[in-house]
């Protein structure tokens, strides 16, 4: 039976659209996993930008920060220093004034001195233990001195063991800094020079976790959110000392969160970079603890200088605690306008060091009982503007502006700061009582102020003007105004060297007229304008007369005067007439260039500031020694000494309390009452005082009525020792150059060429 073929079996058609659907899935995946390729691909591209971006731009932060660290931290203003007070058997120095240069140098006072910074007093011995210092010619230890003092002097030094010391040099005080140019100052200590107590209390105080965090607590930022989140403000830090340091070296004190994510990233890579040792030491010159007028005071180093007046190595627990108080807020915690409030943060710090054990029992409580124990005056080193511009001159010769201010220079300089004082104080007093004694009006009156080594020409004080430590218009440099007759010694000692006059020469006090070319007839007169006929030679100088001085002059050859005013005083002066009654402009510095030739018996001895210069090692860079000239000889600059001597004790110094005192002295006064002028000098000062109106108006006021009073003041707090004069060898009567005995007339004795010659006075010799 044949077999039916089986048909095939049919396809079962898809229902309607289901295939189209299948395949439009699978171009959908498809599509999904081209993009999905597509944005992995780029994201990683981006990603990987990204990374980039951020590496190099780290990259570059830790280059900058590196450098800025390691330059920033090197940074050194130079440090000017005084002249140092010298001890030595027979120097004019009182018990007084010695412990009052101790003090301003910070030492204080104990039961019996045995520690570098200390000193003690019984009888008339005075016992100091001085801290190492390097001078400018070498190094000294610490060295206990015994000084004795007797009737205002010193009369022995021993070394404190009964070995006798034939000389020993106080320190000087710090009087200035030449600072880089972001006006910073710091006193940079190193680690071994930080008190081991100071950084244990800083981390106690301010970062718990320095020694073990990244540069950032963590524990620090979340409670610190939690309380900026709670009062939608940024009331609240949790800066590490590693972040200030950041603040301080590299950003500003804005408070956002931008600002604070850079900060991490800096406080991080600072501590990738640098030990903790470093970044502790680095911190402890930085931060910053308060303002002297325009210098920022940063570090502990120079805040232990502002705040005590001493070296970090001398401060206390109490002292140490201060200055961590007042990190917090240096204006707000300012210990010199608000002491009750710095006392307050600085009990609490001396309750956390004590509670950390870094302070015993004992210690806490004698710390709490103590004041804040500031330095009498607010000061980083006392400073003296005007002295401190004629340093920087004198150096720009030799450093550029960027060494002096940032590479740790010391410069050693001539400023005599007890004498700075004196002078300035006499300035500013004086001033003030003349305007009242004249019914003048208060601060109408203006002067300068120049004080120098008779024989070095080493400038001791610089007075710019009645106010002291105020920057400006230096009057004692650049105030050239006529001299009057404080040009007359000059006169006066060409016509000794001409080999015609001495000291007892009779000169005509008589009217004179001269034919002056292009001005016509000038007939000069006296201040009380009389006449007196003959004169000796020295009347005529220490009364001032001038009509007797023009006929010298003339007689000498008034271009000769001309040439020697230019060669002695730089001064270009003009050959006429009046010239030799003082129509010269000359300031006080210039003047007293002129006065050197004499007090130093003839030489030129040019004016300067700066001894010595010495690196940050303490390697000597420069030295300027004493340049001396000769210009006139010992005898004829000694006879007019003698002469100006005699100005003092007769003539328009005679009403000087120190006339009698051998200082040689000159009055000068302009034309209508517009300058006061007085010049002195003795064995060691030479002083020359201008007073006068910065509008160039009359004051009314000769030398002896205003310039003088000055001198009198600060002659009453230096030490004044005679000047250096030729020998008398005669004695005449004053007014008439007759020879005569003590006790005959107004008599003086003065150097003579030849007594032999001199006629005597009837009934007197």
């Amino acid at each position: 039976m044949a077999q039916r073929k089986r048909k095939p079996p049919r396809r079962k058609r898809p229902a309607r659209g289901k295939g189209k659907r299948r395949g439009t899935r699978r171009k959908q995946r498809s599509r999904l996993w081209r993009a999905s390729l597509f944005c992995l691909r780029w994201g990683c591209a981006v990603g990987f930008a990204g990374i980039i971006a951020i590496a190099g731009y780290l990259f570059f932060l830790d280059r900058q920060i590196t450098s800025t660290f390691e330059g920033r931290r090197w940074s050194l203003p130079a440090r000017i220093y005084a002249a140092p007070v010298e001890l030595y058997p027979g120097a004019a120095l009182s018990q007084r004034d010695a412990v009052a240069e101790l003090t301003r140098l910070g030492y204080r006072e104990v039961e019996f001195a045995n520690a570098p910074g200390s000193w003690s007093a019984r009888g008339n011995t005075l016992r100091a233990v001085l801290r190492p210092f390097r001078f400018g010619d070498g190094e000294r230890g610490e060295l206990p001195l015994a000084i004795e003092f007797e009737e205002g002097r010193v009369v022995r030094i021993d070394d404190g063991a009964g070995g006798e010391l034939p000389i020993a040099r106080l320190e000087p005080p710090q009087v200035g800094s030449f600072f880089p140019s972001h006006g910073e100052d710091r006193l940079i200590l190193s680690p071994e020079e930080t008190p081991p107590l100071l950084p244990a209390t800083l981390k106690a105080v301010e970062d718990r976790t320095f020694d073990s965090h990244p540069g950032f607590d963590l524990k620090g930022i979340v409670r610190a959110a939690w309380v900026n989140l709670s009062t939608g403000e940024l009331s609240q830090g949790a800066s590490t000392l590693t972040q200030q340091l950041v603040r301080s070296y590299y950003l500003t004190n804005e408070r956002s969160f931008a600002r604070k994510l850079k900060e991490l990233a800096f406080a991080v890579l600072l501590e990738a970079r640098f030990t903790k040792a470093d970044l502790m030491n680095s911190y402890v010159n930085e931060i910053h603890l308060g303002q002297d007028g325009a210098r920022a005071v940063h570090g502990f180093g120079l805040g232990s200088q502002f705040y005590f007046n001493k070296p970090i190595a001398e401060l206390g627990a109490q002292e140490i605690a201060l200055l961590v108080a007042v990190i917090r807020g240096p204006s707000y915690y300012d210990p010199f306008r608000h002491p009750e409030r710095a006392k307050g943060r600085r009990d609490r710090i001396l309750g956390t060091m004590h509670d950390f054990g870094l302070i015993g029992e004992q210690e806490y409580h004698a710390a709490l009982a103590r004041d804040i124990g500031l330095a009498a005056t607010r000061r980083a080193g006392r400073y003296y503007p005007a002295f401190l511009r004629m340093v920087r001159q004198e150096l720009a010769d030799d450093y550029d502006a960027e060494t002096l201010g940032g590479e740790g220079l010391a410069v050693y300089t001539t400023l005599a700061p007890r004498v700075q004082d004196a002078a300035q104080a006499a300035v500013t007093e004086t001033l003030a009582q003349i305007e009242r004694d004249r019914g003048m009006d208060e601060g109408s009156l203006e002067a300068g102020m120049v004080v120098r080594g008779s024989q070095t020409g080493d400038i001791q004080a610089i007075v710019a003007g009645r106010v002291a430590g105020r920057y400006g218009m230096n009057r004692a440099v650049s105030a050239r105004r006529q001299v009057g007759s404080a040009i007359k010694p000059l006169v006066y000692l060409m016509a000794l060297e001409s080999g015609q006059y001495d000291l007892a020469s009779l000169i005509e006090d008589r009217p004179v007229t001269l034919d002056v070319p292009g001005y016509g007839n000038w007939s000069p007169r006296n201040f009380d304008r009389e006449y007196r006929g003959p004169v000796p030679l020295v009347r005529s100088l220490a009364d001032s007369l001038n009509v007797p001085t023009v006929r010298l002059g003339m007689s000498l050859g008034i271009e000769r005067v001309a040439h020697r005013v230019e060669a002695l005083t730089g001064v270009t002066a003009q050959a006429f007439p009046s010239l030799l009654l003082g129509a010269v402009q000359l300031s006080p510095m210039q003047l007293s260039e002129l006065f050197a030739v004499f007090a130093s018996g003839g030489f030129t001895t040019p004016a300067k500031t700066v001894l010595a210069v010495v690196d940050a090692s303490g390697e000597p860079l420069s030295r300027y020694p004493i340049r001396v000239e000769s210009a006139v000889e010992l005898e004829h600059a000694a006879t007019l000494t003698r002469a100006l001597q005699v100005a003092m004790t007769h003539g328009t110094g005679k009403r000087s309390p120190h006339a009698d005192r051998g200082v040689a002295g000159k009055t000068g006064t302009s034309n209508d009452y517009r300058d006061s002028w007085f010049v002195a000098y003795g064995a060691k000062h030479l002083s020359v005082v201008w007073i006068g109106r910065d509008d160039g108006g009359s004051h009314q006021l000769t030398g002896s009525a205003g310039a003088l009073r000055v001198w009198n003041a600060f002659a009453s707090n230096i030490d004044l020792e005679p000047a250096l004069a030729a020998p008398d060898n005669a004695t005449i009567e004053y007014e008439t150059g007759l020879l005569a005995d003590y006790g005959c007339g107004n008599i003086v004795s003065i150097p003579v060429t030849d007594p032999q010659r001199l006629r005597a006075k009837p009934g007197c010799h």
